[in-house]
C-alpha cells in the first residue's frame, strides 16, 4: 500500500511540473522491498552535461540546467546495483519528477563524490586522478589503529610512511618517491599540518570524525598553492543528517595502550552539529631489548566540535574549532625506571598543543552558480627537550579563501583569491639560533573545465601566488579525461608549483633540530613540474564479478631542490657537534614511476593487488664540478600491497599485506627488504560493532638486524640510525563500537521526501 502511494503523489507531482522552469529533474531515490526506505547520498550524474548531485537525507535530489536532448541519468550507491533512466529534454511537462528504486546487490561500487576539485562530481567524471576512500573503508580500516590516520593512509597505494624519530615515534608521508615536505595534508580543504607541525600532526589526527579521504596524485598547484607538489590528501569529515548519530568507541592494544572516543552528530530543522572527542594512552616500549623505548610514553586528547546553520534556502553556515594536547616521551628504559647514570641518562619529551578554528559560507545562486568564503586559523605549539638542550616555537598560520563555482552547460568555472600567512616564532629559552620567518601569500586561481561530450573532459587551470619575500610564482595546470566507451578511460595530467624554504624539513626533525641553521636570503623556493598519465578498465560485469585494472604512470622534477649540508659546530649541547644547514643545489630532483593495480568484487569478496615501481634520484654538481648522481634516500624502488576481504552478513574478515624493497640511506649503505602482514575482522549487529586486529604478524622490525642508536661515546649522547622498517613487533588490538543514535533513528522517513517534492512543485 506504502509503495503505491508512493508511486501516484510521484504521478500527480509530476503533472503539477509544468509551471517550473525547462530542463529540471527532479527525484526522490529509495529501496525495493515491502518498506519504503529512502536513500541519501546518493550520486546522480546527468552524464551527457558534465552535471551531478547527491540526494539529501529524505532521497530527495534536484538537477537544473539540463541540456535539450536525450540525457542518460545515472544512479549509484555504494552496495546498490547502477540504474540508468533515459530522458529527452524538453518534455511536455518543463519539469521531471520520479521516484527511482535501486535494488540492493550487497556490494560495495566505488561511486563517490570528490570535494576537493570545487565542482562535486564522482570521481570517474573527473580529468585529474583522484583516488578516493569511502566512509565505509576508511572506517574498517582505522580500527587497524583507531588512535590516528597514519594506518589508513599506509593502506593506499604509492603511499609510504616513515618515521622520523627511533625514540619519540614521530613520522611523515612520502608519496610517488618524493618526501613528506612535498606533500599537502588537509582538512575539509584547509591547510591546518603544514610546515612546524607536518611530521608530528599526521600521528595526531583520529578517523573517527572521517567520512572520506581524497588523495589527489601529482601537481595540484592551482586549487591548493605551491606546496602541492607530489600530491594532496584531504581529509573531509562527515556531515550531520536527520538521523541522529552517537557513537562511543574504546581500543585496547596488547602493547598497553587505550583508546576512547565519541562522536555525536544531527541536524534538526536549520541546524546541526558534530562533536569528537578522543582520547589515547600508550605506555612506553622497548621491542627491540637494547634499552631504548621503540614505542614512547604518550598522553594525548582531542575535541573537535563543528556548527551547521542552514541560514536560508540557498546559504549555509559552518562554524567550527579543534583541539589537541600531547606529551610524548621516549629515551632509555634506565632513565624512565629512575636507574638512569652518566652513560645512559637520555630522553626526548614533546609536548605540544594543536588549536584550530574555521568557518565556512555557501550561498547557492542557483542556476548563477554558488559562492564560498571559507577560513581557518592554525596555532601550533611544540617543544622538544633533551638533556641539556630545548628546542620551543610556535606557528600561526591562517588560510582565506572566496571561490566562486558555475555550471553552464558544457561549461565548468571555479575562479576565486586566497590568502594564506605562516609566522614561526622560536621560543626565548630555546636554542641559541633563531630561526624565526614570516610569510604571507596572496594567490588567484582559475579553473576551466569543458564537457565535449559525454566522453571528453578537458581540464585547464592557472594560479598567480606574491609571496612577500619570494614575489611572483605563475603556476599553470591541465588535465584532460577520455573515456573511451563503457570500459576503458584515460587520463593526463600536467603542472608546476614551489615550495617556499624553511627549517621545517625530515632532516631536520632527524636532527631534532640541533644545529640546524637558518635559512640564509641566498636560499629560493623549489621549483616543479610534473605530471601523470592514467588508463583504467573496468571489465564488464560477469555473473556479478567486477574487474577494474588500472596503471597509473608518473614523473615529477624539482628544480634546484633543498640540500641538506653538514658541518662540524663548536656547539655541543648532546654531545652531537654535526650542523646542518640548507642550501639550494645547482641540479633536480627527479622521480618517476608507475602504478598498477588490480581490483576483484563478487558477491562479499574482495581482493586486491597493487605494485609501485618508483626511481627517484638527485642529479646536480658538487663544489668541485664534479657530477653527483645518488639515489634518494628511504624510497623502496619496489612496493607491492596485497589486501583481501571477506564480507557476510555482518562478518567482515580482511588479510593485508606489503613488500618493501631494499632503500639506499644516507651513509651509503642499503637496507633490509621488509615484509608487512596484517588480519582484521569485526562483527556490526544493529548498535554494536566489535573488531579485532594483529599487525606484523611475522614480527618483522627493523632493530632485528641490528641497533639504530649507538653510543656517541655513551648513550646518554646517542647517535640515531635511518629509520627504513618497523620498530615494533606483532601487536594486538580490540575493541568496540557503540552507535546509540539507533535507539533514537526514525524508521521509515520515505514520506519526507514526496512531502519535498510537493513543497518545490508548490
Amino acid at each position: 500500500m506504502k509503495k503505491l502511494l508512493l508511486i501516484l503523489f510521484a504521478g500527480l507531482f509530476a503533472l503539477s511540473g509544468n509551471i517550473h522552469a525547462q530542463n529540471t529533474f527532479r527525484a526522490v531515490v529509495k529501496t525495493g522491498g515491502e518498506e519504503v526506505e529512502v536513500l541519501a547520498g546518493v550520486g546522480v550524474v546527468v552524464a551527457g552535461a558534465g552535471l551531478s548531485a547527491l540526494t539529501d537525507t529524505t532521497g530527495f535530489l534536484e538537477i537544473r540546467n539540463i541540456p535539450d536532448g536525450d540525457q542518460t541519468i545515472e544512479f549509484s550507491y555504494i552496495g546498490y546495483f547502477r540504474r540508468k533512466l533515459k530522458v529527452h529534454f524538453p518534455q511536455g511537462a518543463e519539469i521531471v519528477v520520479t521516484v527511482v528504486n535501486l535494488e540492493s546487490q550487497g556490494l560495495q561500487i566505488d561511486d563517490v563524490v570528490v570535494a576537493s576539485t570545487r565542482n562535486y562530481q564522482k570521481a570517474e567524471y573527473l580529468p585529474t586522478q583522484v583516488d578516493v576512500m569511502d566512509e565505509e573503508e576508511v572506517e574498517q580500516e582505522s580500527h587497524d589503529k583507531p588512535s590516528d590516520v597514519s594506518h589508513v593512509l599506509h593502506e593506499q597505494s604509492g603511499v609510504q610512511m616513515q618515521r622520523t624519530s627511533a625514540v619519540s615515534g614521530t613520522m611523515g608521508i612520502r608519496l610517488q618517491g618524493l618526501s613528506s615536505d612535498y606533500v599537502q595534508i588537509l582538512q575539509d580543504g584547509f591547510p591546518l599540518y603544514g610546515g612546524f607541525s607536518n611530521l608530528v600532526g599526521i600521528t595526531q589526527i583520529p578517523p573517527l570524525n572521517l567520512q572520506q579521504i581524497e588523495i589527489l596524485k601529482g601537481p595540484a598547484s592551482t586549487l591548493y598553492g605551491g606546496d602541492a607538489i607530489a600530491g594532496v590528501i584531504n581529509l573531509i569529515s562527515k556531515q550531520p543528517s536527520a538521523q541522529p548519530v552517537y557513537d562511543v568507541m574504546f581500543n585496547g592494544e596488547s602493547a598497553t595502550a587505550f583508546d576512547g572516543g565519541i562522536y555525536a552528530s544531527q541536524k534538526i530543522k536549520w541546524f546541526g552539529f558534530s562533536l569528537m572527542g578522543v582520547y589515547r594512552y600508550q605506555q612506553q616500549k622497548d621491542w627491540s631489548g637494547y634499552g631504548f623505548t621503540e614505542t614512547p610514553l604518550l598522553h594525548r586528547y582531542s575535541i573537535s566540535p563543528q556548527l551547521y546553520f542552514d541560514l536560508s534556502a540557498h546559504a549555509k553556515l559552518n562554524i567550527g574549532a579543534g583541539y589537541t594536547n600531547e606529551n610524548r616521551t621516549g629515551g632509555t628504559d634506565a632513565w624512565f625506571k629512575g636507574a638512569a647514570d652518566s652513560t645512559n641518562d637520555y630522553y626526548e619529551k614533546n609536548m605540544s598543543q594543536h588549536i584550530s578554528g574555521n568557518f565556512k559560507l555557501d550561498y547557492d545562486f542557483a542556476k548563477a552558480g554558488a559562492l564560498v568564503v571559507k577560513s581557518a586559523v592554525n596555532y601550533f605549539d611544540r617543544s622538544l627537550q633533551l638533556p641539556g638542550y630545548l628546542f620551543r616555537g610556535a606557528q600561526l598560520a591562517s588560510a582565506t579563501e572566496v571561490h566562486y563555482h558555475v555550471a553552464i552547460q558544457n561549461h565548468d568555472i571555479v575562479a576565486g583569491v586566497d590568502v594564506r600567512t605562516d609566522k614561526f616564532t622560536e621560543g626565548a629559552d630555546s636554542s641559541i639560533l633563531k630561526r624565526n620567518y614570516s610569510f604571507l601569500t596572496v594567490g588567484l586561481f582559475g579553473q576551466y573545465m569543458y564537457h565535449f561530450d559525454a566522453k571528453t573532459t578537458l581540464e585547464a587551470g592557472f594560479r598567480v601566488d606574491y609571496n612577500n619575500v619570494y614575489k611572483v610564482y605563475p603556476l599553470p595546470h591541465a588535465a584532460l579525461l577520455r573515456r573511451w566507451n563503457d570500459v576503458f578511460s584515460t587520463r593526463v595530467n600536467f603542472g608546476m608549483g614551489y615550495k617556499l624554504p624553511t627549517i621545517f624539513q625530515s632532516q631536520s626533525e632527524e636532527a631534532r633540530f640541533i644545529n640546524v641553521l637558518p635559512i640564509a636570503a641566498t636560499v629560493n623556493p623549489e621549483i616543479s613540474f610534473g605530471g601523470t598519465f592514467n588508463w583504467k578498465a573496468q571489465l564488464p560485469n560477469f555473473n556479478g564479478v567486477h574487474i577494474t585494472l588500472n596503471q597509473l604512470y608518473f614523473f615529477t622534477e624539482i628544480v634546484h631542490p633543498l640540500l641538506a649540508d653538514t658541518s662540524t659546530s663548536s656547539y655541543c649541547p648532546t654531545g652531537d657537534c654535526t650542523q646542518t644547514g640548507y642550501s639550494n643545489s645547482n641540479g633536480y630532483t627527479q622521480t618517476g614511476g608507475v602504478e598498477t593495480g588490480f581490483n576483484l568484487k563478487y558477491r562479499g569478496l574482495e581482493t586486491g593487488l597493487t605494485y609501485t615501481l618508483t626511481d627517484s634520484h638527485n642529479k646536480y654538481t658538487d663544489n668541485s664540478g664534479n657530477p653527483v648522481l645518488s639515489t634518494n634516500p628511504l624510497t623502496s624502488k619496489h612496493i607491492i600491497s596485497m589486501m583481501a576481504g571477506y564480507e557476510i552478513k555482518n562478518f567482515f574478515i580482511g588479510v593485508d599485506c606489503y613488500y618493501y624493497s631494499p632503500v639506499k640511506l644516507d651513509d651509503g649503505s642499503t637496507g633490509r627488504r621488509i615484509w608487512e602482514v596484517g588480519i582484521s575482522a569485526q562483527y556490526s549487529y544493529k548498535f554494536l560493532l566489535i573488531f579485532a586486529n594483529i599487525e606484523n604478524i611475522a614480527d618483522i622490525r627493523q632493530t632485528s638486524y641490528g641497533p639504530v642508536v649507538f653510543p656517541n661515546p655513551t648513550f646518554s649522547h646517542p647517535l640515531f640510525a635511518e629509520i627504513y622498517g618497523p620498530l615494533e613487533g606483532r601487536l594486538f588490538n580490540a575493541g568496540i563500537k557503540i552507535h546509540l543514535g539507533y535507539f533514537a533513528r526514525k524508521k521509515n522517513p520515505a514520506v519526507t521526501g514526496i512531502e519535498k517534492l510537493k513543497e518545490k512543485d508548490d
